[in-house]
């Protein structure tokens, strides 16, 4: 029924389309649209969103409000009993999550774009994982990543409301991005199961690059939990610039220190590669990540001396992104590659 080229094409354009949520989901974030749509699936009870406040009734305010808090108790109720008592409390406690959002045209239809491309991501991965059971047979592997990712993806769709709903609650927006790279992960698996390597690798590089992969998600992650501080203290009215961003205490000072590591690790991988094998397109993908982590370096930087201006927060997060990205492939090629019998 299906061709192999249709399930490249709907695994490629899934991977695609899920780095395009974390374009559209850090434009959510940095313009407080988060709660632009305060229902779901519907956004304000319709499939097509108002275009002004006199669309709706009076009342809206509060009866959205009234049913956030009720998704809010629940959460909590359940965090509570899985042994998360404090994750709990500290739902419970943020100021932010029982207060009334006012209807605000730019958030809502920012928020609406969101989850058009994530119903439209979900039905890409979907086609994908239909058109996998070709493999079913022969190359089983290949349907049960495909389908991994499908879950992460279903399961990181919800995650999206939770974040929203419990106004970033400190480690949901983390389990957020982790769940969205496995998803990537699954189907970058699942795409290059059948493709050829382009040459033979070397043990040094090889593990060097997993290196690579697991310090970049050091990185992420700590990012993540520097941008939940920041969060935080602006919820208490202080922001953090260069004058203060020591109150982001070791974590801050991590993120730096792996975003370095990081970088003059993938230089030498750039170099050895060039050195002792004839990859040229892996060569390129160095580069090009290299690249990445420069940019996200300079968007660094200008976030803590601008005190995190909107555009530098985007570009930082897609960049970071985009980086991770890039150490999966490499590091799916150099599992596939065989180690040269010399030089490694």
């Amino acid at each position: 029924m299906f061709k192999p080229k249709f399930f490249d094409r709907f695994c490629f354009w899934s991977i695609a389309a899920i780095i395009i949520l974390f374009f559209l989901g850090g434009l959510v974030r940095i313009s407080g649209s988060g709660m632009g749509c305060p229902d779901w699936p519907k956004c304000f009870g319709t499939w097509i969103p108002p275009t002004s406040e006199a669309e709706l009734p009076e009342n809206y305010e509060q009866e959205y409000l009234e049913k956030r808090k009720v998704k809010v108790t629940r959460l909590a109720a359940l965090l509570k009993r899985m042994g998360l008592t404090q994750k709990s409390e500290a739902l419970a406690s943020v100021n932010g999550v029982m207060t009334s959002e006012p209807f605000n045209v730019q958030k809502t239809y920012t928020e609406y774009v969101n989850r058009l491309w994530g119903a439209l991501t979900g039905i890409i991965t979907l086609l994908a994982a239909i058109s996998s059971f070709q493999y079913w047979k022969f190359k089983r592997t290949i349907t049960l990543f495909t389908l991994l990712g499908v879950l992460f993806v279903i399961i990181n769709g919800w995650l999206g409301s939770v974040v929203v709903d419990t106004d970033l609650l400190g480690g949901v927006v983390s389990i957020h991005f982790v769940m969205a790279f496995a998803a990537i992960a699954s189907f970058m698996i699942a795409f290059y199961y059948n493709k050829k390597s382009e040459g033979n690798t070397t043990k040094s590089i090889k593990t060097l690059t997993i290196a690579g992969l697991i310090l970049s998600i050091g990185q992420l992650l700590s990012g993540t939990s520097v941008r939940e501080s920041i969060d935080q203290f602006g919820n208490s009215g202080v922001l953090i610039g260069l004058d203060n961003f020591d109150l982001l205490g070791g974590v801050f000072n991590t993120h730096r220190l792996l975003a370095l590591f990081t970088g003059l690790l993938l230089v030498y991988v750039f170099y050895l590669n060039r050195k002792t094998t004839n990859r040229p397109r892996t060569s390129i993908i160095l580069l090009i990540t290299i690249g990445f982590v420069v940019l996200q370096a300079l968007t660094g930087i200008l976030n803590i001396r601008f005190e995190f201006p909107a555009i530098a927060q985007l570009m930082h997060v897609t960049i970071g992104s985009i980086t991770l990205v890039s150490f999966i492939y490499l590091t799916i090629q150099e599992l596939k590659s065989k180690n040269k019998e010399y030089g490694n």
